[in-house]
């Protein structure tokens, strides 16, 4: 029998630490016998690594009975109906134009609309390829040494439910936790200290203004963060100065008027 599946990826992003947490993976299949199919399968080594009220579960499903999957036949989740317009709403046609769609396809809906469900944290997006592949460490070699943006990028595979490969370790379900509960206060405490710098130069840079020393009209946050990306050796000089748009010269002026011990009269 030929059928049309759509699949996405149920997700929620918590405000504290800023990554994408993907929760689970829901296909909608439809049959040309005009029956359907709707099937979530939870991450449950992801959904471990959230704490309420950021993560409430998934409406419609008992995931205490930690099944590897939820078939829904011919009946629309929970999950799906208090967030997606029903058939038979009066502008269901507009809704549909909207979104640049022929027909109601739910879940196709809820991937497309900018609308977001009011109720919870919840939202979902396309599936796609990269979500079950591997990540290998080794694809960071470009981000170079600056230890925060290495780790942004491992947390966030982690919390894609992704598996990763190291030199010497591995990232999997089993100890998915572990290694997020170890890396994230690391993180956090590396990007406290990066925005405390960067608040820090804008209010030098603000002082020495009105000090009556003019600055050369320069985006201070891209400065900030190519001389923070040059001093902790992650970009050459070359590659600093193309980011902050600014000449050599300029460039070791505002490093020395921003470092934190200098005061704004000096």
């Amino acid at each position: 029998m030929k059928s049309i599946t759509t699949q996405g990826i149920i997700c929620l992003r918590d405000p504290k630490v800023l990554f994408e947490y993907c929760i689970a993976r829901i296909g909608y299949t439809e049959y040309e016998d005009e029956t359907f199919e709707y099937s979530i399968k939870p991450n449950y080594s992801v959904i471990d690594l959230l704490e309420s009220p950021s993560f409430q579960g998934i409406p419609g499903i008992n995931l205490d009975l930690h099944r590897e999957e939820y078939i829904r036949k011919n009946v629309t989740p929970v999950f799906i109906s208090e967030r997606t317009p029903a058939e038979n709403r009066e502008d269901i046609r507009e809704l549909l134009d909207a979104e640049g769609m022929e027909y109601l396809n739910r879940l196709e809906w809820l991937i497309r609309t900018n609308t977001r469900y009011s109720g919870d944290n919840l939202y979902v997006r396309m599936a796609s390829e990269t979500d079950d592949e591997v990540f290998s460490v080794s694809d960071l070699s470009n981000v170079g040494l600056r230890s925060s943006e290495t780790l942004r990028i491992i947390l966030e595979a982690i919390c894609a439910g992704r598996i990763i490969d190291g030199d010497g370790f591995r990232i999997d379900d089993s100890n998915r936790g572990e290694f997020y509960a170890l890396l994230t206060p690391i993180y956090l405490k590396e990007k406290r200290y990066i925005d405390d710098r960067r608040r820090e130069g804008i209010e030098t840079a603000m002082n020495l203004q009105k000090l009556g020393r003019p600055l050369k009209a320069v985006d201070q946050i891209k400065l900030i963060d190519a001389i923070d990306r040059y001093k902790n050796g992650e970009i050459k000089m070359e590659e600093a100065l193309e980011m902050a748009k600014v000449s050599r010269a300029t460039f070791y002026r505002r490093m020395k008027q921003f470092q934190p011990s200098q005061g704004a009269c000096n």
